[in-house]
């Protein structure tokens, strides 16, 4: 008897149910498992890539490349004189020990610590185990393996199977799944007992044990029903890691995830621990005393890189476009009327100039509306930008006296958050790093402090004319993802392909569940209104996006070089997802676009990020 699942009719749902089959096995008196696949988990799809940690941790070149070959070698050799395919740990590193100067047995030891340390249980046979012992079923498994009957027992007990009764491994046995013989010293031991055997090969595990009598339970191979939907073209290392982590976590059952949280688990998870952990490899180059993350994004960021190992200092820093702007009118007044009136006029939703002057704590200037034919509820656009600016230039100082509260708190909170440090790195998304820049001038032209200050960005972006590519051969700005003088292709990407607006849809990774800040004051810090309407999705998003990471963290953290991850990795998952980015519109749908203090109550509550994508 072969039972199948329907895999592609319906993706949610392609697998059984445990209660569904644990009623199945009712009838068996003995419970064969298949291991790994099937009872246990690797953190990467291939092999190769535990042979690839073995040759960084031993300095010898190509040994992945060797240790395939000679496995292959062995394997050919025994086929040739024993009639038989199958090898051992032993017979390998034996080879092995006459290309190298390795010793056979120190190393097929390392081999056998890597698997135990990498390898970790399916929770889907977990549960069914311990029903199967609790209705006295005698459990054994059966597995074509290298490795021996006794480091397979440790692998199983290690994550949780306790109860096993016994352990058929072909490496010993030199019988195997494969050839099917290994099943006929399965029946003849347990003569008179029924017996089903589950796995996820369908050759091995299922047609050869059936072709022996065997029933069996096809548990069809997490990744031959994931890879099909991962990256292809990633590199090959990070690759099988991504697929790996996802294939596992999303398919070993039906477990019903919501769509906003396999949003962050498959596509903002990679992006974001990519992200951090090039910001503390920067760090620790550069020799960083601190890092600030900037608001909001910072906000995931900071709590993904606080899971690193070896992370260094770091502060959630206050900080937002307005509050950057705002600082800039001392400087640059250009700018300061070019963000705050031409920008906001070219954009897709109404302001009234009431309500901009209210958010700019300049609402004295109201009552000189009328000499410049404008009204309150007149609304910003490209016919009163012009009117507004000269409104603007006529009351500069009145505009920057009613800032210098708002200027020396925010001198006071840059001073104490820098302190003693002589080397600081401030992170923040992007894009055109305006943010890390002032912060810049602050503490080099305003402090006078003897710290060097590094910008790095997840992505940098700007027009041409604005010559971005200055502060990216300065060294003023380092950007991970792309800029114009690094991964200029991923940049181009970015910019030509998918949704228009793909700076908000990468956002859409970093959003936190707490207001826009608007500045400091000598009264405090001062706070938007909470998006109390968006919380939920983004905790869903953020959760699959932790979820991933810790997984990725937790596997890795003792070979953390696999946690250098790079730009390209990081983005082509998300260069998939803007590509065909309908399949987010259920989600966009739900999120209401924050336009705080701007914007007037009616305003408030109808504006999706769904329809603001659907806009030219």
């Amino acid at each position: 008897m072969h039972c199948n699942i329907d895999l592609y009719s319906n993706l949610e749902n392609f697998r059984i149910e445990p209660k569904e089959l644990l009623n199945k096995l009712c009838e068996y008196d003995v419970v064969s498992f298949d291991v790994f696949d099937t009872l246990i988990f690797r953190p990467f799809t291939s092999p190769r890539v535990l042979f690839s940690i073995m040759e960084k941790r031993l300095g010898i070149y190509k040994f992945s490349k060797i240790r395939v070959d000679s496995e292959d070698e062995v394997r050919i050799f025994n086929q040739e004189n024993y009639k038989h395919d199958n090898t051992t740990l032993s017979e390998i590193y034996n080879l092995i020990s006459k290309k190298t100067n390795l010793c056979p047995k120190k190393t097929a030891q390392l081999e056998y610590e890597l698997e135990l340390n990498y390898c970790y249980a399916n929770p889907f046979f977990q549960e069914i185990i311990s029903e199967c012992v609790k209705n006295k079923k005698k459990i054994i498994v059966c597995t074509d393996i290298y490795l021996s009957k006794q480091q397979i027992q440790e692998i199983l007990k290690n994550n949780g199977y306790q109860s096993i009764n016994e352990i058929y491994v072909s490496s010993e046995l030199k019988r195997s799944k494969k050839k099917g013989d290994i099943y006929q010293l399965i029946k003849e031991t347990y003569k008179d007992k029924k017996i089903i055997h589950i796995g996820d090969s369908y050759i091995s595990d299922i047609k050869n044990a059936e072709n022996s009598g065997v029933d069996t339970f096809y548990y069809k191979n997490i990744n031959d029903i994931g890879t099909k939907n991962r990256i292809s073209s990633m590199s090959y290392i990070t690759g099988r890691i991504y697929s790996a982590l996802i294939n596992n976590h999303l398919y070993y059952r039906n477990t019903q995830y919501s769509e906003e949280y396999k949003l962050g688990y498959i596509y903002g998870g990679i992006y974001i621990l990519g992200f951090v952990q090039w910001v503390n490899k920067f760090s620790i180059t550069h020799n960083i005393d601190k890092i600030l993350f900037l608001s909001r994004d910072g906000d995931v960021y900071s709590k993904m890189y606080d899971k690193l190992p070896n992370h260094k200092n770091w502060q959630y820093f206050y900080w937002s476009r307005l509050a950057g702007t705002k600082i800039t009118a001392f400087e640059n007044f250009y700018e300061f009327c070019r963000r705050m009136i031409w920008h906001k006029a070219r954009g897709v939703y109404t302001i009234k100039i009431e309500h901009l002057l209210n958010f700019l704590g300049i609402e004295q200037l109201g009552h000189k509306l009328d000499s410049y034919n404008l009204s309150k509820d007149d609304i910003l656009s490209k016919t009163t930008a012009q009117k507004i600016e000269d409104l603007f230039y006529d009351n500069k100082n009145q505009i920057l006296n009613s800032f210098k509260d708002y200027f020396y708190s925010t001198i006071q909170a840059v001073k104490e958050s820098v302190a003693n440090a002589k080397s600081i790195a401030i992170v923040d998304v992007g894009w055109a790093g305006t943010g890390p820049l002032i912060l810049k001038n602050i503490i080099k032209n305003y402090l006078k402090l003897d710290c060097e200050v590094y910008s790095l960005l997840a992505g940098y972006r700007q027009p041409v004319e604005n010559m971005a590519a200055l502060y990216s051969m300065d060294g003023s700005i380092y950007s991970y993802l792309f800029s114009d003088t690094s991964n200029k292709d991923l940049l181009d990407l970015h910019i030509n392909y998918g949704t228009g607006k793909n700076n908000l849809l990468l956002e859409l990774f970093t959003q936190s569940c707490t207001p826009s800040f608007l500045g400091y004051t000598n009264k405090g810090l001062k706070f938007d209104r909470d998006e109390l309407e968006n919380y939920e999705i983004i905790k869903q998003i953020n959760r699959g996006t932790e979820d991933f990471i810790n997984l990725y963290i937790n596997k890795f953290k003792h070979d953390s070089f696999l946690l250098n991850i790079s730009a390209y990795d990081a983005y082509l998952p998300f260069n998939e997802l803007k590509n065909s980015s309908g399949r987010l519109k259920n989600i966009l749908s739900k999120l209401i676009i924050s336009r705080g203090q701007f914007y007037d109550a009616d305003n408030l509550s109808n504006e999706t990020w769904l329809s603001f994508f659907e806009k030219d």
